[in-house]
């Protein structure tokens, strides 16, 4: 079995432990690839802060939602071998899919659940393996067959919404063309094919691992390890696999080879790692289980994943044929500035912007809307599917919205379309969207998947 470490130049060293230690990080895993080799690959700080083992190339740790792109790959290899149609709903291969408006559950197709437009978003049914004991579902079908209560967001290809249940329903449609388990789908004809070698689809599997990670929260000046479930399966397809950066750094280079993927033709990687839900007109967007972003002609395909204690990111410049991974063991930013930055120093170049704090560099040619139509998404939010309250305040500047959390961050948005908004002050590159009713009124707000219900 493989165990080798590439070390990183100083200067990437440096930058890692002193957003490490900025940020309060335990530990990092983090690797590079470019031009199909892996040329960086170790660990810094500890796995387990109690035993103070070191965190290391080869350290399994939930990758959280990097899975979702498996999942993408498991659903292109059915469209490569005729097994499934992008475009066919998915009641032909899941005949009792559906939600609570029949009409729209026939528009339901794997394209839509891929790139995130299907109108479902977070539909609370994930979130109550958190909350709930036992685990209210038997199986993934039951969680997907209890989706036919859920009346929809939005309708389908009307907004872009991140939806972990919309992974899910992929996950079972996987199982249902093969007849096997989706965890053994993804061991024979993606981590064998890869050779990941210490990359598992069981939760199980990595807590019983040797050299495996220990989440980490904050409380005061000291640190609290995180308790995930004992039994993700029923999340598998959203966000369930275990990894290392050493494996993970294989499965970038397999994913970039354009000419001799092991994985997926050219035309579907590249499918792939095209826009297929716009963020406006930005010419950012999701494609499938990635998300596209552009800076200076060049184009860069990313990811975050977070679980409690754990904080990933991958990037990948195809052109450039470079990749990075990164994984964390606390909740936070610190795994995709440190990714951010580690691509900077292989290009020469900045990626995006030359430090985290930098707006993001994205371009709009909409109008920012007059006053009075901002004046119209002025109110107070509140968070659906959630057992404690969330609120988000929409507050009104010259060109501009800020949205104020109840935890006190307000975040700038600009418009990028109609009733759609970016940040460029935000980790997270996702657009809002405020839905009207059908008299035109200002009703809703969806960020991040999640809807929040007008109230004032």
């Amino acid at each position: 079995m493989t165990t080798q470490n590439f070390d990183f130049s100083a200067e990437q060293r440096d930058f890692i432990e002193s957003v490490r230690e900025t940020r309060g990080i335990p530990g990092v895993a983090a690797a590079i690839v470019k031009d199909g080799e892996i040329v960086a690959a170790n660990g810094f700080g500890y796995r387990n802060r109690d035993m103070n083992l070191p965190m290391t190339a080869h350290t399994i740790s939930p990758i959280c939602s990097l899975t979702k792109s498996f999942t993408g790959i498991a659903v292109m290899q059915l469209v490569e071998s005729g097994e499934l149609w992008l475009d066919e709903p998915v009641v032909s291969y899941l005949p009792k899919f559906r939600v609570a408006d029949i009409e729209a559950s026939h528009k339901m197709t794997p394209r839509i659940l891929l790139c995130q437009k299907s109108g479902m978003g977070n539909t609370g049914h994930r979130d109550r393996i958190w909350v709930e004991e036992p685990n209210p579902y038997q199986d993934r079908a039951e969680l997907v067959a209890q989706l036919a209560e859920v009346w929809l967001q939005t309708a389908p290809n009307a907004a872009f919404s991140y939806s972990n249940e919309g992974y899910a329903t992929l996950g079972v449609l996987v199982e249902a063309i093969n007849g096997i388990p989706l965890e053994d789908y993804f061991q024979s004809h993606i981590f064998d094919v890869v050779g990941m070698e210490r990359t598992y689809s069981r939760f199980s599997q990595w807590r019983s691992a040797m050299d495996r990670s220990h989440g980490y929260q904050k409380k005061g000046e000291d640190y609290e390890e995180t308790q995930l479930l004992e039994d993700y399966s029923i999340s598998l397809s959203t966000g369930g696999i275990c990894s290392t950066a050493y494996d993970f750094a294989n499965y970038l280079i397999a994913t970039m080879d354009y000419a001799n993927s092991s994985l997926l033709s050219s035309g579907s990687l590249d499918a792939m790692h095209t826009v297929s839900m716009p963020y406006g007109d930005t010419g950012w967007g999701y494609g499938f289980g990635w998300e596209i972003a552009w800076n200076v002609g060049r184009k860069i395909v990313s990811h975050s994943g977070g679980l409690p204690g754990i904080a990933t990111y991958a990037l990948m410049v195809p052109a450039e044929r470079l990749g990075v991974v990164v994984l964390t063991n606390s909740r936070g930013w610190g795994a995709q500035q440190i990714a951010e930055q580690l691509a900077s120093t292989v290009l020469g170049t900045p990626l995006l912007r030359s430090t985290f704090e930098d707006p993001v560099p994205f371009n709009t040619r909409y109008t920012p809307p007059c006053a009075d139509t901002l004046a119209q998404y002025v109110g107070k939010y509140t968070r659906v599917y959630r057992a404690e309250e969330e609120q988000i305040s929409v507050e009104m500047e010259i060109g501009k919205l800020i949205l104020r959390y109840t935890d006190g961050e307000a975040i700038p948005f600009i418009a990028i379309g109609k009733d759609v908004f970016l940040s460029r002050y935000s980790g997270n590159w996702r657009p809002i969207h405020f839905v009207r009713d059908p008299e035109g009124n200002v009703t809703s707000l969806l960020q991040r998947g999640h809807l929040f219900q007008r109230r004032g």
